[in-house]
């Protein structure tokens, strides 16, 4: 159809970013995803044995709030990340993948068993993709 993206197909890539973990109850790091540097704070809850993320970028805008984070499950990051041009969800990655993971794991030395993992593509995509949907269905 004419006014489609066909060029769309060859740009859509899911990217992996992996970021390695520390043991530490409480702490900060610096990461980039995709040329967009940002904080990464962890934290633990003694109380649920989890662990809490909190991503803000270096203009202090929050692109996860704090969120408890855990094995099986994808957090999805804000819309602020869509500003940033990140459509990402962040999710925990196993070092061995045969290990079984408990529901009563105890994320304390999450270190040892986990990486974070961020899984997405630019948000630029998003919007190519909706552009298309619309001229494919509506023609417009």
């Amino acid at each position: 159809m004419i006014g489609n993206d066909d060029a769309l197909k060859y740009d859509i890539a899911l990217r992996y970013f992996n970021v390695t973990l520390l043991n530490y109850a409480n702490y900060s790091t610096n990461i980039t995803i995709q040329s967009v540097p940002m904080v990464m704070r962890c934290g633990y809850n003694t109380r649920n044995r989890m662990r809490w993320i909190y991503l803000e970028d270096l203009n202090g805008e929050i692109l996860l709030p704090q969120t408890f984070i855990k094995f099986g499950k994808r957090v999805e990051m804000n819309f602020n990340s869509d500003e940033a041009n990140l459509n990402y969800y962040v999710t925990l990655k196993p070092k061995d993948s045969a290990k079984i993971i408990p529901d009563s794991y105890d994320y304390l030395n999450w270190k040892n068993d986990f990486d974070i993992c961020f899984v997405g593509y630019e948000y630029s995509l998003v919007e190519r993709l909706e552009v298309n949907g619309r001229k494919t269905f509506v023609g417009n």
